[in-house]
C-alpha cells in the first residue's frame, strides 16, 4: 500500500483554516453562524468548511444547533478558556483604571484586549451611563477597526501591520460597519492624528463613543478603554478636558503597574 504523504505546508494550511473558522464562529456568538456565512467570510468552499466544522463539532470545540443550522463555540472551547488565566490577570490589572475612568466620565467603560485580528471585551464598569447607550458584553469579539475601542487599537499599530489587518478582515467588516471605504479611512486617519477616537453612534441618536489605546512596556498597544455617553457630555471644551484626564489617569496607572 502506498503511504499518502502530506505536501509541504499542507498541515499548516489546514491549521490556519481551522483556526480561522473557530475565530469567525466566535464573532457570531451568541446567536451562531450559518455555514454559508462562514464559507463566504473564510473564503473556503462550503464542502471544505463543512468538513472542518464537522470535526470541530466532534471534538467539542464547536457546537451545532441542528434545528437552527447554526454553529457556536462548544463546551471544550470554554474549558480551554478556563485553563488560562492571562485574560483574568489583564482584567484585574486594569480594573482600578476602568473603575476610575467610569467614575470620572460617568459613562460605561469597557476594557478591550487585542486578540490577533480582533478585539475582545474583558471587563466593563457602569457608572451613571444612559441605558440607551449601545453596550458590549464581556466576551464580545469584534474585528479590529470596528467600534471606537477597536479603531483606537488599529490606529495605534504601525501602518503596514494595520493594512494587513484591514485586508484580512475585509470579508467580515460588512457585518459590523456600514462602510469600509473612504469614511472608514477618514476615521482611521483621525484616530492616528488625535491619538483617540470619538464618534457619534450610527444607531443611537445623541450618543457618542470614545476610545483610547494604551501603550504598555513601550510596545504597540494591545489594550484599549472605550466608553459611551450622551453627546452633550462630550462636547467641546469638555471633550478635550475629558480626554486629557483619561490620558493622565492611564499614564499614572501604567507607571504604577510597570
Amino acid at each position: 500500500m502506498t503511504e499518502v504523504q502530506a505536501t509541504p505546508g499542507q498541515g499548516t494550511q489546514m491549521i490556519d483554516r481551522t483556526v480561522s473558522l473557530v475565530r469567525l464562529v466566535a464573532t457570531y456568538c451568541p446567536k451562531g453562524a450559518r455555514l454559508t456565512d462562514l464559507a463566504k467570510e473564510s473564503g473556503l468552499p462550503a464542502p471544505t468548511a463543512r468538513r472542518i466544522l464537522k470535526r470541530l463539532v466532534e471534538h467539542g470545540v464547536i457546537a451545532q444547533d441542528e434545528s437552527q443550522h447554526r454553529y457556536t463555540l462548544g463546551r471544550f472551547a470554554y474549558e480551554l478558556g478556563l485553563s488560562t488565566n492571562q485574560i483574568t490577570r489583564d482584567a484585574a490589572r486594569f480594573r482600578p483604571l476602568v473603575e476610575e475612568l467610569a467614575s470620572v466620565t460617568q459613562a460605561t467603560i469597557y476594557l478591550l484586549l487585542r486578540s490577533g485580528l480582533d478585539s475582545i471585551c474583558v471587563d466593563r464598569v457602569d457608572a451613571g451611563a444612559n441605558h440607551k447607550c449601545p453596550t458590549l458584553k464581556i466576551g464580545d469579539r469584534l474585528p479590529l477597526g470596528v467600534g471606537v475601542g477597536g479603531m483606537a487599537l488599529l490606529a495605534a499599530l504601525p501602518e503596514d501591520e494595520a493594512e494587513r489587518i484591514i485586508a484580512a478582515n475585509a470579508p467580515v467588516y460588512g457585518r459590523f460597519v456600514r462602510t469600509t471605504g473612504s469614511r472608514f479611512r477618514e476615521h482611521l486617519e483621525a484616530a492616528r492624528r488625535d491619538g483617540y477616537v470619538v464618534r457619534r453612534s450610527p444607531v443611537t441618536p445623541g450618543i457618542v463613543g470614545f476610545g483610547l489605546a494604551l501603550s504598555t512596556l513601550g510596545g504597540p498597544a494591545h489594550v484599549a478603554v472605550s466608553g459611551a455617553t450622551e453627546a452633550a457630555n462630550f462636547a467641546e471644551p469638555r471633550r478635550s478636558a475629558a480626554v486629557a484626564k483619561m490620558r493622565e489617569l492611564a499614564d499614572r496607572h501604567l507607571a504604577v503597574r510597570a
